[in-house]
């Protein structure tokens, strides 16, 4: 049985404005910096054998204050490219409110639709593909080990949806919290969730 732990970053002060920031390389926060190390401690005592981190600088120092927490090699962790957040440059930088206002109908499309074709906006198709790939690899290659992988909000959404066959709008009917820690386990080819959003450290 392979376990997979998946890990959001750490709060950035655009999360904490709640602004949307999509691939702008924002990094951890003050408050950001003190979730990541309380998670860490969720992993302490268990046996790592991997850890993936999307490129973006908020989940590599994520996935470097839990590395250094547990013992793990730092020069050991694996970034990939696909792990790293949605593309949506068409309002990066904007609250939901001012989304609301200049993008209703853009943003409608998108979320609830997996193969939306908006301009600046990776489909959420795109983002599951790439996530559900980098998963398939990990499992291909880890099979009967403890993997973390750091990522982010709307990339971790898409992949836990694909494993529980939800569909736009429905990926919104759990919540990810910044320095969160969801599991999966794979075995015998299933995948499934073992838990979601594991907050109670922070």
């Amino acid at each position: 049985m392979t376990n997979i732990y998946l890990v959001r970053h750490g709060s950035t002060e655009w999360n904490e404005k709640r602004i949307w920031q999509g691939v702008v390389d924002t990094e951890l926060s003050t408050r950001g910096i003190e979730e990541v190390e309380k998670v860490a401690e969720f992993f302490k005592n268990k046996s790592i054998d991997a850890i993936f981190s999307s490129p973006m600088r908020r989940a590599l120092q994520t996935a470097n204050t839990i590395a250094s927490k547990i013992g793990y090699d730092s020069d050991k962790i694996i970034i990939d490219n696909r792990l790293r957040e949605c593309e949506i440059r068409l309002w990066n930088g904007k609250t939901n409110e001012e989304i609301a206002q200049l993008y209703a109908m853009q943003f409608q499309e998108w979320f609830t639709n997996l193969n939306s074709n908006i301009a600046g906006v990776e489909s959420l198709e795109s983002v599951q593909k790439r996530m559900y790939d980098s998963l398939m690899d990990v499992i291909v290659h880890f099979t009967n080990k403890n993997v973390i992988i750091v990522s982010h909000a709307i990339a971790m959404r898409m992949l836990i949806s694909k494993i529980l066959n939800l569909i736009p709008p429905d990926h919104l009917n759990f919540t990810l919290d910044n320095a969160s820690v969801s599991s999966l386990i794979s075995n015998d080819g299933k995948i499934k969730v073992r838990f979601l959003n594991y907050t109670s450290n922070l």
